[in-house]
């Protein structure tokens, strides 16, 4: 996992304040992250002619002064066999001390200033910073257009230009194929809104080890990597299918979400699966796996209820008292959210002490949104909750303590308030591919199924997201993304093993 913060000017304050490192130093290290990235560029072979023009956009700040760095650092060097001279745009006039230094320095050393755009075969952003938080004058949105329309290949300095603006709506913001942020890690990196805009992300050093950089400072956020995945074990020999837990999942109105949930709890290690439906219920055709129950089995090690459930108190009321035991570790989504007891349901389950917690919601924005509601904290929409994810999601963990909160989306959030305060986990790395129904009830299958297996809600909730944004990704890779379906999904899940 990786350290994100809301604001790291205060990291960059220490650095120069108690770390003794002067502006110049920071500023020569930020230009030095780029130039690599720039280096990589050029001798990948992504551009044949043996002389290049890169275009860097510079504005008035230190942010323009990184970029400022960067042009007299790359002046008249060669990267492969390819010269480089660097082109500036200085589209504001320099302000801060460090942009007229740096200025002044380009010039001396011969960098060419000109006055409107090419289209090179590198860009380089550093417009704004991260720091850029206000509204976006027209010229320079109309600049921004022009220059993502651009054929070249992009590079954002520490934060794409206008990125806030972009996040809380009405603007756009620079388009980078990749972003070098410096120091530390940026949660407005990693929000939904910022997804079509940062590309491929790197943290670059400013010459202090990370965890140097950040001591003394407790992340907002934490950002999950590949190497936090841990897929379920069984490596015991001496078990039985009871060893690995059983997984309840209740059927409603619309059972295919239900099979879903629960075809993909059983191919995540639960060693039993029953599928719940209240006796009368419309018959249809299920997996031969798995059980079909017309009640919750007596021992159940987990149950999974909401997917496709219906919206009348008759297709939850049958449950109420068993979901409103806190020892039995509970997967609420999708129709739960709009129950009219879950205010309730949620103050009977919250408050259960670190690893013991045992519920897990899983709502989208507009769930959420309705979620917030009903439980009183805030009366917001969908797209307010966008603009805020890890506030609201903070908001409401702050409420109801010890119960994990997984907040859909392009980027799912996990987060939760215990005896260790607020703590919240970002998932980079899904698909696009997952933005189709039934995604979301894969999800709850895979949490019910870590739960049924010992794994606390915390726990449960972050490697049941990383399997599911990995599988993701690799049915991808064999599927259009137009034709994936939640069965390929499952099928992926299956074979994570083989890849991790």
């Amino acid at each position: 996992m990786k350290s994100l913060f809301l604001d790291t000017r205060p990291l960059d304050t220490r650095a120069k304040t108690e770390l003794c490192l002067t502006e110049d130093i920071l500023m020569e290290n930020a230009a030095a992250a780029l130039e690599e990235r720039t280096a990589r560029f050029f001798e990948a072979g992504k551009n044949c002619c043996k002389e290049a023009r890169v275009l860097i956009v510079c504005g008035s700040g230190d942010n323009g002064a990184d970029g400022l760095v960067l042009a007299r650092r790359l002046k008249d060097k060669v990267f492969g066999s390819v010269k480089v001279e660097p082109c500036v745009l200085q589209v504001l006039p320099p302000k801060s001390s460090g942009c007229i230094k740096q200025t002044e320095r380009a010039k001396k050393t011969g960098v060419e200033f000109i006055d409107k755009l090419f289209d090179a075969p590198l860009i380089v952003d550093c417009l704004f910073g991260s720091g850029f938080h206000g509204v976006l004058d027209t010229k320079i949105e109309e600049l921004i257009i022009a220059l993502n329309k651009l054929d070249g290949y992009k590079i954002a300095c520490d934060v794409p230009s206008a990125l806030d603006c972009a996040i809380k709506g009405g603007y756009t913001a620079f388009a980078a194929d990749e972003t070098v942020t410096m120091g530390a890690g940026k949660i407005q990196l990693y929000l939904d809104g910022a997804k079509d805009y940062t590309g491929k992300i790197y943290t670059a050093s400013l010459g202090i080890n990370g965890a140097v950089f950040e001591s003394g400072f407790k992340p907002d956020a934490m950002l999950l990597e590949e190497s936090d995945l841990r897929l379920p074990s069984r490596a015991k020999k001496n078990v039985h299918k009871g060893t690995f837990g059983h997984v309840a999942v209740v059927s409603g109105t619309k059972p295919g979400a239900a099979i879903m949930a629960a075809d993909s709890a059983l191919h995540f290690g639960a060693g039993l699966v029953s599928l719940v439906s209240r006796a009368g219920a419309p018959h249809f055709v299920v997996p031969y796996e798995l059980m079909l129950a017309d009640k919750v089995p007596d021992g159940a090690s987990a149950l999974a209820i909401g997917m496709g459930l219906g919206l009348q108190a008759e297709d939850y009321a049958p449950y109420l008292e068993l979901i409103n035991n806190r020892n039995l570790p509970v997967v609420l989504d999708a129709d739960m959210f709009y129950c009219g007891v879950l205010k309730s349901i949620l103050a009977a389950r919250a408050g259960s002490s670190g690893s013991d917690a045992k519920t897990i919601l899983t709502p989208h924005p507009k769930e959420f949104a309705f979620l917030l509601k009903t439980c009183g904290l805030a009366d917001v929409s969908a797209a307010d909750i966008q603009k805020d994810r890890l506030g609201f999601a903070k908001m409401f963990c702050t409420a109801y303590k010890d119960i994990v909160l997984v907040l859909k989306g392009a980027t799912p959030i996990i987060s939760v308030f215990s005896d260790a305060g607020f703590e919240a986990f970002f998932n980079p790395h899904g698909s696009p591919v997952l933005a189709k129904g039934g995604s979301g009830d894969v999800l709850s299958g895979l949490l019910a199924a870590l739960l049924a297996q010992g794994l606390s809600a915390k726990d449960a909730a972050i490697q049941a997201s990383l399997a599911h944004a990995f599988a993701s990704k690799k049915a991808a890779q064999k599927i259009s993304s137009y034709a994936f379906t939640p069965s390929a999904l499952i099928e992926e899940i299956s074979l994570l093993e083989k890849e991790f």
